[in-house]
């Protein structure tokens, strides 16, 4: 029988290392002036011997979601999540062993997210991943005698990991318990590191480092496999589960045995969310057929040069608001227009008209702040003063509503492309503000400026004393290396930065 192959064991331990170390401290929704490469330098070249003992606090980080819905990331302490990556990578060859038995039994794979190699990136993992060749979609397959489709997901996953799950799924709940005394078995070390990153609560991984996505898929390939046992046939992204039935009351089974198989882990179904369906059901929402579908005029200039037209733009924008109003406010619609747009030839005229109109839908969606460089800014060399006026708005907003991602992205923006956000006294909002990442780049910002950066300086020797772990990026970055302590005084020393060269 072909079962699926596994992409970890075409990771080794040296790319595994760098991927999680080097390249997954901080979440990608984070503002992109901070990187831990040099720090994963440091660590290959001067093997410092860092604490193993004691537990660490992390840095809190609200992002809003394209639902206009934040959730709490973390950047967690620096020497406890290397700790952390050593386990996993002093013990990769038991962990691919242990994947490998647990996804023998598919014929097809399961799970869509997985950690892999990716082309033009040493890092491991990324929300979502486009198609791969030898990846078809394989629900195509699975709905071939089937007549209902169940759609369950898990309650609040990430938050309700338990540490401890994680060697019972490693070693068998009963095996676990009997053993969880054992300090020197590694499946109860990586549970102890795990904890150790996040005060030793057991309850909960970290959202953003992307160790916790490997970690998390270790109790979950261990359901899967359970359920593939039980000749289901289903795919899982992340935690949502997709089932194929013949009849509805094998749908209704599929749920009550996922919910079984959760609970073995001390995780639940969202019962909310839980839906069967009645096939055939389309694989790609209406309103992406919509858009995608949507015939772009193209006009030649002078030249012979290709370009889309005012009108044009304003006509597709306009459809893609509508389908997200007809959608329940669906703000993915968005996304997807402007990803779409953002490859396309527009002239001058659309491209002052795009500006202005995502000038407004940031204030509606502030969401949108971290996309419009990737979609809007760079393939549209958008002025500075657009730039600016965006920023002003969204820097103001942020204050307002106290959604200090919005701050973030504003001074990220001002750095990156070198202009001033007028009206603000950046040291007095962002220490209001109590936000770690927004007192950073207001740090850099005014650094930037050529601000007077004294007050930056006395803050961070307070928080030093009594908070350090929630302010460790602040804290280290503000301090000279004659103010700092153990480990990161010779961080410093050796000029360890967690910020790209180019904020400096």
């Amino acid at each position: 029988m072909k079962t699926y192959k596994s992409y970890y064991n075409q990771i080794t331990k040296e790319e595994l290392f760098e991927g999680l170390l080097g390249n997954g401290l901080f979440a990608n929704k984070i503002p992109s002036v901070f990187t831990s490469e040099q720090f994963f330098d440091f660590v290959l070249k001067k093997d410092p011997g860092f604490p193993k003992k004691g537990s660490y606090d992390f840095i809190r980080y609200e992002n809003m979601r394209n639902i206009n819905v934040p959730r709490l990331l973390a950047i967690p302490n620096p020497i406890g999540y290397h700790n952390l990556i050593k386990t996993i990578v002093d013990n990769w060859d038991e962990l691919t062993t242990f994947i490998s038995e647990k996804t023998s039994n598919q014929l097809y794979k399961v799970s869509k997210v997985h950690i892999r190699k990716k082309k033009d990136s040493k890092s491991l993992f990324e929300m979502n991943y486009k198609t791969y060749e030898d990846e078809p979609n394989k629900d195509v397959d699975l709905i071939i005698g089937k007549r209902y489709k169940v759609h369950g997901d898990i309650s609040n996953c990430f938050p309700s990991i338990y540490s401890h799950s994680i060697p019972w799924a490693l070693l068998g709940k009963a095996t676990a318990k009997r053993k969880s005394n054992d300090k020197l078995l590694w499946q109860n070390q990586l549970d102890f590191y795990v904890r150790n990153i996040k005060n030793q609560e057991t309850n909960g991984l970290l959202i953003g480092p992307h160790s916790s996505n490997l970690i998390s898929e270790l109790i979950l390939i261990s359901i899967d496999h359970e359920l593939v046992k039980m000749k289901y046939k289903f795919t899982r992204h992340i935690d949502d589960y997709v089932c194929y039935t013949k009849h509805k009351e094998e749908a209704e089974k599929f749920l009550v045995d996922l919910n079984h198989e959760l609970k073995k882990y001390e995780l639940s179904l969202n019962h909310k969310k839980s839906i069967i369906d009645e096939l055939p059901h389309s694989f790609v929402s209406s309103w992406v057929r919509k858009l995608k579908n949507h015939r772009f005029k193209l006009y030649k200039n002078e030249e012979g040069k290709e370009f889309q037209s005012l009108k044009e733009t304003e006509v597709f924008l306009d459809l893609a608001i509508d389908l997200m109003h007809s959608e329940a406010d669906n703000s993915a619609i968005l996304n997807y227009a402007l990803n779409m747009l953002s490859k396309k030839p527009l002239n001058s005229h659309a491209v002052n008209y795009l500006v202005k109109r995502v000038h407004h839908l940031c204030y509606i969606y502030p969401y949108l702040i971290q996309i419009i460089d990737k979609l809007v800014f760079t393939p549209f060399k958008v002025m500075k003063s657009g730039k600016k006026a965006i920023a002003e708005t969204m820097f103001d907003l942020g204050i307002e509503k106290q959604s200090y991602e919005a701050c973030s992205y504003s001074l990220f923006f001002a750095l990156k492309y070198n202009f001033k956000i007028d009206g603000f006294n950046m040291r007095y909002e962002s220490f209001k503000s109590d936000d770690c990442v927004f007192m950073t780049l207001a740090y850099l910002y005014s650094k930037q400026q050529g601000k007077c950066l004294t007050w930056f300086y006395v803050r961070a020797l307070s928080l030093q004393k009594k908070d350090f772990d929630k302010y460790w990026v602040y804290v280290y970055e503000v301090l000279k290396e004659i103010n700092l302590k153990g480990p990161y005084k010779a961080m410093k020393k050796n000029k360890v930065s967690f910020i790209k060269p180019e904020y400096h």
